[in-house]
């Protein structure tokens, strides 16, 4: 016999997927605006800077110090909803481990998402960025309130 899951664990997982989404939004961002981040990230690099000088943006894309990074959005995005999709199911079957992984990952996601925000990246990515921290910070809520403990207390 199933049992219903109250208000917090639901909400959870709707701001869980609200963090996937986002991500999404960022990994689409990161590929359409790949220019941007490229000449963000030469302004403080003296090599790419005499590459750009030299060849322009086609040159800097096309050179091996230029960093991956929508290769890397995309890896990040995929092992990040992946692992959302598997803690969520866990979560939603009450395992009280489940919580403790979800919470730790929020606080590893708000770091990087600090660290990226010390980058000057464009603005759509620092408004996304705070986004990010704001629903880690609800998710975590969520999680620690206590009918979301009555659930995860129960035999699985």
């Amino acid at each position: 016999m199933s049992r219903e899951m109250p208000g917090s664990v639901v909400n959870s997982l709707r701001v869980l997927a609200l963090l996937v989404a986002t991500s999404g939004v960022i990994t689409l961002l990161t590929w359409l605006m790949s220019d941007d981040i490229l000449m963000t990230w030469a302004e403080g690099n003296p090599t790419a800077q005499e590459i750009l000088a030299q060849g322009g943006i086609e040159a800097l894309r096309a050179d091996q110090i230029s960093p991956g990074f929508v290769a890397l959005a995309v890896v990040a995005f995929v092992g990040f909803a992946l692992l959302s999709l598997v803690l969520g199911a866990f979560l939603a079957g009450g395992f009280p481990w489940a919580r403790w992984v979800l919470t730790a990952t929020a606080f590893m996601g708000a770091l990087v998402v600090t660290v990226c925000l010390q980058n000057q990246m464009p603005t759509i990515f620092v408004v996304l960025s705070v986004l990010l921290i704001l629903l880690g910070a609800l998710l975590v809520v969520l999680l620690w309130r206590k009918d979301t403990t009555a659930y995860l207390r129960d035999d699985v």
